[in-house]
């Protein structure tokens, strides 16, 4: 009921603004002034255009004063006692002489009403088709049936049909009725590209961007619109933290360009440069995206900056490229009504993959694993130290099966309706979302609300304003992730396999006991309250001057404000919960305000065509938090600090400010010889003055091939493209970083103190990257095929880092710049276009490589530890593993060196490589071995039209990367308490010559599972990502129903997955960090979605 309810409001809604859009009323207020100047104050007005072939007619005089009037009101007015009337067609004002006050020969010259029908190639109709008069103003739209209805001056005039992605074409207007049939534009050099503050054909684009546009066929049950470019875009790979509604991605472009600072891109929504930060304010086990707060459905297009020259127009952030999203607009000449709705469940994948031991087996493998330890060291019943064997205290009762405990079939819903429209003078979008979502893990539940209104206005010819705003709203109900104590896979599938979530009073089994090793995952889901609320508004104001169609300044003012309230409460019964209750209440509000001016000018001396453009921005940031910690409530029921019997509470406030200076400008010979410059200044407060301001050239160069006279009549376009640039980067940094910091709470004596906490660095400075493009675009057989590729290479230097200091100064580090790395690569791009009568097949396959390499670092070139399983070194790559590798299993005792011996290492046990030859294995034995990065990525789709039955089938895959499945560590441990792998248990090593890979069963071992090789696994894939049946109802059948379109479709989202990877999915982290990626610790796969559901357009 309450889902109708929605429609019918949202219906309700939109119908309406869609009629007030269109009631304009004209004030006028003239006395003796001509026809021809009062009709363009009409149409300043309306937007209405005036067709009129009559010369008397402009020489004529009059007065007019009318107030709030309607157009036809107005035309009474304007004619009135003149031998003149007129007709409204479309948009268009026909006027014409009264027939008895022609002379003989005037007919011919009168204008007149052509109608007709704009078509494809298989005669649909299409909705939105411009047909113009060529030479004039005069212009329409096609209905929903692809007709239209246009007043012509004159019969030699002529007609031109044009719609976005089709070929133009010019029919004479010479009969009552014109139908025309385009042509679809398949060749890629006729799309039009964002780039930094503006659009390029891409036939004058000289540098490396990439463009997705977003319609229902590429659109997923996804949180993030990161997540929409997975597998899309060459050069692009996207990982979330896990399948959690609403997890951290990971966006890399180009490959990894930092150690200390952020290796994401810059976003920038409809010109907004937006912060991007950890929605997370209590580490609750992993991070959560706070783009997830956008609607997918509102935008039109992703652009992606990759190399150097389209990106340094953004200078101080562009080194891990741009992404730029363009949201939904009003079209001229059309309104339209659009209401999607879908619903579907989600699941588990591969559930029962990972395969652990039940009861008999677990208990085999413990108590041979006791056996083990106690002859090991002589040890019998009534020794200290002996260690009992176990039984099923459950007897012949089932296992439980502890996934199914925790996990749930998930369902979610999505509305979305949306008006737009617009006339020569004002276009709008209004638009409203609604999504709720449920988990694959219990009470793991997301709902989202957006809301859009998109307005602008010519006030003047040369004066335009507009508005962009949008009010984001996200509930996330969490649960543990996986780098928490209370992770619940982890705390699941552990479990022994005849352990009981609940006592037979119906009472918790407690963790951490012997009747239950782990934290209970359902006392943990069931006694916990936290979620996120996020609330986001994006907003921007501009205004347009235009002087002389060459010059145009445009003024906006842009802001991105997020409200983050982090709430976490621990009842009494939860293993947080200290027996007491626990709350953590957490806020932050993060104000964005950029103030830009930017002025184009845009001309042409004979065959030079000319496109600068300077600009200046100011931004601020400021964030603001609050911290609380209040333990200790009387009742589950009284959730807030007051009435917690302690509180402990702190609070911070963070100031960031930024100034630009930028400009571009574009030279183009015959659109043939193609120059490109563009230069950006920034001046960062988070550096010290005298290293605060940074420069970010770049130049670029093309030559369209294709248009040389010697390639005339070719079927082919071909286009060279070399460009240079440098970018910076300083995201990630704290607002203060290159000042000395103190921080209260060192009080001596009773009495409060403050003291040093974090050194300053007045010589830090911006990370800089020089990068190398070059690259070529072809596209064969009139724009069938289609072929992008490039080659580049990018050098970081200068990057940020916390370098380690002796503990004596009273920190341990001090951020600094030291070192360099360097990203080589290539990208290939193919789209094919191809028709076989009425059915068409449409494919976009991609391949990226990209090779990283530190060139220098700090002191020698020994390994750097940074974590339990990494390390940086000059010469290797960032992501690189350092652990101990496996060389087999000892199959006798006298293998074992004495040093090792000594210990405990027996027969059964792992042999570690003695890098150093001393018997002895320790930290100087870890080695730099596989990485996380993979040797090459990508993805393929294909798209299959039959008529109205359409078939998309689109394959991500990545080769090369490794996986860390430290999971295996903790189910691998043989003869411990925790779960145990099948695979491992009936392997295991029992006497020499058993086995060479899995160790014997030990009760007690400290050899078998360090961090080692034995866990590194191959994570390559092939992920069948997307598959959709859709069908579009004909237009003849919707045209009695007023609608102009009617799609239904099912999909089904990660269905398959081919990997040799031994966990569910190997594109997920429990860290996004690149220096710590790829590391399975149990976190839940990405699901596998069903969606049915429907698009309407009036």
């Amino acid at each position: 009921m309450r889902f109708n309810l929605i429609v019918a409001s949202l219906i309700l809604v939109f119908t309406q603004v869609g009629k007030a859009g269109y009631a304009q009323k004209v004030t006028l207020q003239v006395k003796n002034m001509p026809v021809e100047q009062v009709l363009q104050l009409v149409k300043q007005q309306t937007g209405y255009v005036f067709v009129y072939n009559d010369e008397s007619l402009k020489q004529l005089k009059i007065d007019v004063s009318v107030k709030h009037a309607s157009i036809d009101e107005v035309m009474e007015a304007c004619l009135a006692g003149l031998p003149f009337s007129y007709k409204r067609v479309e948009r268009n004002i026909l006027i014409r002489q009264d027939a008895e006050q022609l002379p003989a020969q005037a007919p011919a010259r009168q204008p007149r009403e052509i109608t007709g029908q704009v078509t494809d190639m298989d005669g649909q109709p299409l909705v939105g088709a411009t047909v113009a008069v060529k030479g004039t103003a005069i212009s329409t739209v096609t209905d929903h049936s692809g007709r239209y209805r246009l007043a012509v001056p004159y019969p030699e005039a002529i007609l031109v049909f044009s719609m976005v992605g089709h070929e133009s074409l010019e029919l004479n207007a010479d009969q009552p009725t014109v139908n025309a049939q385009i042509k679809p534009s398949i060749s890629h050099m006729d799309e039009v590209v964002v780039i930094g503050y503006g659009t390029q054909r891409r036939s004058l684009v000289t540098s490396a961007i990439s463009k997705l546009p977003i319609d229902e066929s590429n659109q997923r049950q996804v949180a993030s619109p990161a997540q929409l470019l997975d597998g899309r875009i060459p050069g692009v790979t996207v990982s979330t933290g896990s399948g959690n509604l609403g997890s951290g991605e990971r966006m890399s472009i180009r490959g990894i360009s930092s150690l200390s600072a952020s290796n994401e891109p810059l976003y920038v929504i409809d010109g907004i440069p937006i912060t991007n930060q950890n929605s997370n304010l209590y580490d609750f086990g992993e991070s959560m995206s706070s783009l997830a707060t956008l609607s997918i459905t509102d935008i039109e297009s992703i652009e992606v900056l990759k190399d150097a020259a389209s990106a340094a127009i953004y200078g101080s952030r562009g080194t891990n490229g741009v992404v730029v999203i363009t949201t939904k607009s009003g079209k001229e000449g059309r309104s339209d009504i659009r209401l999607n709705v879908s619903t579907g469940i989600t699941k588990f994948p591969y559930l029962n993959k990972i395969k652990t031991a039940n009861s008999s087996l677990y208990i085999r493998d413990f108590n041979e694993g006791v056996a083990n330890y106690n002859e090991q060291y002589g040890l019998k019943i009534g020794d200290p130290g002996y260690k009992l064997p176990i039984a099923n205290p459950f007897g012949d009762l089932p296992d439980t099966d502890w996934m199914k405990v925790i996990t749930q079939t998930g369902s979610f819903y999505n509305i979305d309706a949306a008006f737009s429209g617009g006339t020569q003078r004002n276009k709008n979008y209004f638009a409203a979302n609604y999504t709720d979502q449920e988990g694959v893990i219990k009470t793991n539940r997301m709902q989202k609300a957006n809301l859009r209104a998109k307005v602008s206005y010519q006030l003047a010819p040369w004066l335009e304003i507009g508005t962009n705003n949008s009010g984001n709203y996200v509930r996330n109900n969490q649960i543990p992730g996986a780098s928490l104590g209370t992770t619940i896979i982890g705390r699941a599938i552990q479990q022994r396999p005849f352990d009981r979530p609940y006592k037979p009073n119906g009472d918790y089994y407690v963790g951490g006991t012997d009747e239950l090793v782990f934290h209970n995952p359902l006392q943990v889901l069931n006694e916990e309250n936290v979620y996120i609320q996020d609330l986001r508004y994006l907003g921007n104001f501009y205004t347009t001057i235009k002087l002389k169609d060459k010059w145009s300044w445009n003024q906006s003012f842009n802001a991105d404000v997020t409200q983050t309230y982090d709430h976490t409460y621990y009842n009494e019964r939860h293993p947080y919960g200290l027996g007491i209750g626990r709350l953590l209440d957490r806020n932050r509000l993060i104000r964005n305000y950029l103030y830009e001016n930017v002025v184009n000018y845009d001309d042409k001396f004979g065959d030079l065509s000319v496109n600068a453009m300077a600009g200046h921005a100011f931004q601020k940031v400021t964030t603001r938090t609050t911290y609380i910690d209040a333990r200790g409530f009387p009742s589950p029921s009284f959730v807030v600090a007051s009435a917690a019997a302690e509180t402990m509470a702190s609070s911070g406030l963070g100031i960031y400010a930024m100034e630009s200076y930028f400009g571009r400008a574009t030279f183009s010979y015959l659109d043939r010889y193609i120059l490109t410059g563009t230069l950006r200044t920034d001046g960062s407060s988070r550096f010290a003055r005298e290293n605060r301001w940074g420069w970010f050239p770049s130049i670029s160069v093309g030559w369209n091939v294709s248009n040389e006279p010697f390639m005339a009549g070719s079927e082919a376009d071909v286009k060279f493209r070399l460009s240079y640039g440098k970018t910076g980067n300083q995201d990630g940094l704290g607002s203060y970083v290159y000042q000395a910091l103190m921080s209260g709470g060192y009080n001596y004596g009773g009495l409060s103190g403050i003291a040093v906490t974090t050194f300053g660095n007045r010589d830090l400075t911006w990370e800089k990257a020089d990068q190398f493009d070059v690259g070529f675009d072809v596209a064969l057989l009139n724009g069938k095929i289609n072929m992008i590729f490039d080659l580049y290479q990018k050098n970081t230097a200068d990057l940020i880092y916390s370098m380690p200091v002796h503990a004596t100064t009273g920190v341990t580090s001090i951020t600094t710049n030291i070192g360099s790395m360097r990203n080589r690569g290539g990208e290939f791009s193919l789209n094919t276009h191809f028709r076989f009568g009425q059915l068409q097949w449409l494919s976009q396959f991609n391949i990226a490589t990209n090779r990283n390499k530190i060139t220098a670092l700090i002191g020698d070139n020994t390994p750097i530890s940074i974590g339990g399983n990494r390390a940086l070194q000059v010469g290797k790559e960032v992501g690189a593993y350092f652990l101990f590798v496996q060389e087999g299993i000892y199959q006798y005792d006298g293998e074992v060196p004495k040093a090792q011996y000594d210990i405990g290492i027996r027969a059964g046990d792992v042999k570690w490589r003695d890098v150093d030859n001393n018997g002895i294995i320790n930290d100087n034995d870890r080695v730099l071995v596989g990485s996380a990065n993979p040797d090459f990525f990508g993805g393929w789709n294909h798209t299959l039209r039959y008529k109205g039955l359409s078939l998309d089938v689109f394959f991500s895959y990545m080769y090369g990367n490794d996986v860390y499945a430290q999971w295996q560590v903790d189910v691998g441990r043989l003869g411990h308490r925790n779960a145990v792998l099948v695979e491992h248990a009936e392997n295991r090593w029992t006497g020499p010559g058993s086995t060479n890979v899995y160790p014997r069963s030990l009760n007690g071992d400290i050899n078998n599972t360090r961090n080692s090789d034995r866990f590194l696994e191959d994570g390559s894939f092939i992920r069948l990502r997307t598959l959709t049946l859709s069908y579009n109802f004909p237009q003849r059948a919707l045209g009695r129903y007023h609608m102009k379109g009617l799609r239904v479709f099912c999909q089904g989202d990660n269905l398959f997955l081919l990997t040799r990877y031994p966990g569910w999915d190997p594109q997920v982290s429990n860290n996004l960090d690149p220096r710590f990626f790829n590391v399975d610790t149990f976190n839940v796969p990405q699901p596998r979605t069903f969606t049915v559901g429907l698009n309407l357009n009036f």
